[in-house]
């Protein structure tokens, strides 16, 4: 068995998730996100994967990666790869899950799905995006959609996104006998950043974008920009943005994790040369290792298990929330009518 193989077989070792006799809708990927569709088949479910052309890959690529490895796995019987959502029946679909090539799961593919449907998320709520799943649809049908606890002890979220960080600083010769760091950013993920490099003693200073409000950033050498909640223009030519493009010296490096940013005039090197817009991120975990995806959604579709078994004991309401986040890796959304 190659690496890649026994490393997701070792993720679903974690969860032991259980999708015996279920149907799943997800998506046939290359690279570290093929682990979805091999998950849930080797979960026991019957797994219909969405392929689709894209600058990682051809369908025909995607198909290839996805069932030679579920031979390896010995689960090549249980995938199809399907390319449009009408070669099947999504009316007999069990799991839906919110990942690439199956979004948007709008209204018109919600009106499909039978009510005892779920829908997991392969991450927390509060980086819910309404462009990819209408959320509101889906509860009014009874579907049920509930997010990864991310802070479960089973999964390392936050560290990879500290070590991101330090890739970057290692590439660049910034060790901690050389550099200062400042990180902008949202809550999670400054603490994520800044606990692996006070690990090694590096100097890092760290801002809530809400907060930041110093133009001299002459002090640091390295600027780590990680904000997925606040649209606030960190770096750019407005005189609105926290940093103004031109603050910048020649020799100070920019990493960029997530956030609003416009580095069309900026003369410092910086990571990566496009940044994600608002909302997505430049380095996704499996950057650092193709594990922190395979341990998220091995996490995710055992949220979808309990799910089931909600369901299945017919529970609603605060007794539903509570079944789901104190027997499986799993949070509700905030609002009490989503739960």
């Amino acid at each position: 068995m190659n690496r890649l193989a026994r490393l997701i077989k070792n993720s679903f070792n974690k969860f032991q998730i259980n999708l015996k006799g279920k149907e799943v809708l997800t998506e046939a990927a290359t690279g570290s996100f093929v682990c979805t569709s091999l998950l849930a088949a080797i979960a026991g479910a019957r797994v219909f994967a969405i392929a689709k052309d894209s600058k990682f890959g051809s369908v025909s690529q995607i198909r290839n990666e996805v069932m030679s490895l579920a031979k390896e796995l010995n689960i090549e019987n249980k995938i199809t790869i399907i390319q449009s959502l009408e070669e099947f029946d999504l009316g007999n679909i069990d799991v839906v899950t919110n990942t690439g090539f199956v979004r948007p799961i709008n209204k018109l593919i919600i009106d499909k799905l039978k009510s005892d449907c779920i829908i997991p998320l392969m991450w927390e709520p509060w980086e819910f995006r309404p462009d990819d799943l209408d959320l509101e649809s889906a509860n009014r049908k009874g579907i049920k959609v509930y997010g990864t606890n991310e802070s479960d002890n089973r999964l390392q979220t936050m560290h990879y996104i500290g070590l991101t960080a330090l890739y970057f600083l290692l590439k660049e010769k910034r060790t901690p006998f050389s550099s200062k760091i400042l990180v902008i950013g949202c809550e999670k993920f400054n603490k994520a950043i800044e606990g692996e490099l006070k690990k090694l003693n590096y100097s890092v200073s760290c801002f809530l974008t809400g907060e930041f409000n110093s133009s001299d950033i002459s002090f640091y050498d390295t600027i780590i920009v990680a904000e997925y909640i606040n649209p606030d223009m960190i770096i750019g030519n407005l005189d609105s943005a926290k940093i103004v493009s031109s603050a910048f010296k020649r020799d100070q490096l920019i990493i960029h994790i997530s956030g609003n940013v416009d580095f069309n005039s900026i003369t410092c090197k910086h990571y990566p040369d496009e940044p994600a817009r608002f909302g997505y991120m430049s380095y996704t975990t499996d950057f650092i290792d193709p594990v922190a995806v395979f341990d998220l959604h091995a996490a995710g579709l055992k949220v979808a298990e309990g799910m089931l078994q909600a369901k299945s004991k017919k529970l609603k309401g605060p007794m539903f929330k509570e079944f789901m986040e104190k027997n499986f890796p799993s949070l509700a959304f905030e609002k009490d009518k989503f739960w």
